[in-house]
């Protein structure tokens, strides 16, 4: 048995606080128990450290390394977590200076050759599905064949200081073949009762401000029946009782949605747990819609992203219209579901006059819940080259990677909007709509759901949102 640490970084790291503004901020990492699952099925004895729980830290990181004597530390990372990963990576290295470090997650999965080049103690990236990649990485370093590291596929690394990116790894194409993940490796007392499912891998879609496709493009799908068993393996070994489909879109499955909740009923599984999921506003229908309401379902999620027609079609790329996704809100809501809808400020060529028709679609839509996410321009999205190239007078603020994120926002602006007036519209739209709609404001905290805010999130957001409102322009 090969030891192999993962870990989850905090920002207490970088001497500031997790935020844990929504229910699905502190779910464990699917990724990480899928990767441990698999190791373990392989033989490798995985364990995990989530840096966010506030018992854990560097020392007894350390100190759990030092006991154990891994082959290597893996970290996972999206971008706004990369930093800290480089300077755990760091902290590590200072006291283990021959153990490698791993890391892997959709920020360095984007951009593998300028993560090495800008984060010195990482020692290699794994670029997409980490499953195969890191049971290869363990057998080289458990066997000293380090110069076999050139045959792996899917990472990049150094070789006497030139960066390498090796050929990439095919995607697996038999997800249902995977184990189910190893939750029993979390501590799961500590954190929100909501377990992530996934039910396919890949995205086919090219939104513009997303980069989703780092686990492939390519679709493949869970069979619906496998789907079932794990959500019974959930419900019978962890009392599960509130699920979150992980995946970008349910609608992925197709016609497999509905015999995905017919199984959940003929089970009764529908009389145990609640679900959330996202799905594209052009894949639902009133017999889907009744039939997840029926399975269970409580709260569906639909990207609208901008109230302007030309954007959706022209520039987001969602190959969505306006039409569809009322329509789609529309039927959730008749079929008994809540809806919450993701909206963006901050696109290219956004004026204050297009933001005015987003806050204005907001309110037709008349949504249970909504997100107003400032536009964030991270790696490998279209997004981040026409910000690069200035287009729209699109202007990147800086590559502190720990800031960019939809609150707190400091990262981009354009010669239209300033960084000063985004935040400030960003509050206006917050507080138009739940101004119109109080009581659907308190069932943000009140509702279960992962895409809900945490009772943090409740405190802080308002507050931050109140001052970006009234702060005087410079």
């Amino acid at each position: 048995m090969k030891n192999v640490l993962l870990i989850h970084p905090s920002r207490k790291i970088l001497g500031e606080k997790d935020n844990l503004y929504t229910n699905e901020s502190l779910v464990p990492s699917l990724g990480l128990s899928s990767i441990t699952a698999y190791a373990r099925q392989q033989g490798i004895n995985a364990a995990i450290i989530d840096l966010r729980l506030s018992h854990h830290g560097i020392e007894d990181t350390l100190e759990w390394i030092k006991k154990n004597n891994p082959v290597l530390v893996g970290i996972t990372a999206f971008t706004t977590e990369i930093t800290a990963a480089n300077i755990i990576a760091g902290m590590i290295k200072e006291v283990f200076p021959q153990l490698p470090v791993i890391v892997g997650g959709p920020h360095p999965s984007q951009i593998p050759g300028e993560t090495l080049s800008e984060f010195k103690n990482i020692d290699i990236v794994v670029i997409g599905e980490g499953e195969k990649t890191i049971v290869e990485l363990v057998q080289i370093f458990e066997s000293n064949k380090t110069e076999e590291i050139s045959n792996v596929q899917g990472i990049a690394f150094r070789n006497n200081g030139e960066i390498i990116i090796n050929q990439a790894r095919q995607p697996i194409e038999d997800i249902d073949s995977l184990p189910f993940p190893a939750w029993d490796l979390f501590e799961l007392k500590y954190y929100n009762k909501i377990f992530p499912i996934s039910t396919s891998r890949g995205c086919p879609y090219r939104c513009y401000f997303c980069s989703p496709n780092y686990l492939g493009k390519k679709i493949r799908i869970k069979q619906y029946n496998n789907i079932v068993n794990e959500i019974s393996w959930l419900v019978d070994k962890y009392g599960a009782e509130h699920i979150q489909f992980a995946d970008a879109t349910m609608g992925l499955l197709k016609d497999e949605a509905i015999l995905l909740c017919e199984e959940i009923i003929k089970r009764e599984l529908n009389k145990k747990i609640s679900w959330d999921c996202e799905i594209r506003a052009d894949s639902v229908n009133m017999t889907l819609l009744g039939k997840m309401k029926e399975a269970g379902c409580g709260f569906v999620a639909f990207g609208v992203e901008s109230g302007n027609e030309f954007f959706l079609k022209e520039i987001i790329k969602k190959g969505e219209t306006k039409d569809q996704i009322k329509n789609a809100v529309n039927m959730s809501q008749k079929a008994g579901l809540k809806v919450r809808c993701f909206f963006i400020l901050g696109h290219y060529t956004e004026t204050v006059e297009t933001i005015k028709e987003t806050i204005k679609f907001a309110l037709e839509l008349n949504p249970d819940a909504l997100s107003f996410g400032l536009m964030v321009p991270n790696p490998g999205t279209e997004f981040r080259k026409l910000a690069e190239e200035g287009a729209g007078g699109l202007k990147i603020l800086h590559n502190t990677w720990e800031n960019y994120q939809q609150f707190n926002y400091d990262c981009l602006e354009s010669e239209s909007l300033s960084l000063q007036i985004l935040k400030k519209w960003q509050s206006n739209a917050y507080f138009t709509f739940y101004l119109h709609h109080p009581f659907k404001a308190l069932g943000l905290f009140f509702s279960q759901s992962a895409y809900n805010y945490s009772f943090k999130g409740i405190i802080k957001i308002p507050i931050m949102l109140l001052k970006n409102k009234f702060k005087k322009n410079a």
